[in-house]
């Protein structure tokens, strides 16, 4: 079963408006957004480290970098937002593949916490 699915064209009009323009063509080019969002999707699906992002996404420091933009800028906020408020599909999304990392939970010593639950 493959596990990671690039954004459409559907998603993509959603979601293209919140991220910073495009530089202006002076130096260097931004790379392309939808690549880096892709690339971004590509680690946080498959769960692997930004070091194994596949080069046609952008180098890894480049995509790693967009993330930590979106993040400190709000914009997955704004994006996730937007689709619930348009009623996007997100029964689209499998939680089948995630975990919860139960290292932050507290539970008394030889017992289990109810909070910890991991989905296979």
């Amino acid at each position: 079963m493959d596990l990671f699915h690039e954004i459409d064209d559907v998603l993509w009009e959603s979601i293209e408006h919140h991220l910073p323009p495009q530089k202006p063509h002076t130096g260097r080019p931004r790379s392309d957004l939808r690549k880096l969002m892709n690339g971004i999707l590509y680690v946080v699906t498959t769960g692997c480290t930004w070091q194994d992002v596949p080069r046609k996404y952008g180098s890894k420091s480049t995509v790693h970098r967009f993330h930590l933009y979106l993040c400190e800028h709000g914009i997955y906020q704004e994006i996730f937002n937007e689709l619930l408020n348009k009623g996007y599909d997100l029964n689209k999304i499998d939680l089948s593949h995630c975990f919860t990392d139960t290292k932050d939970i507290p539970a008394k010593k030889g017992e289990i916490s109810d909070m910890m639950v991991t989905r296979k």
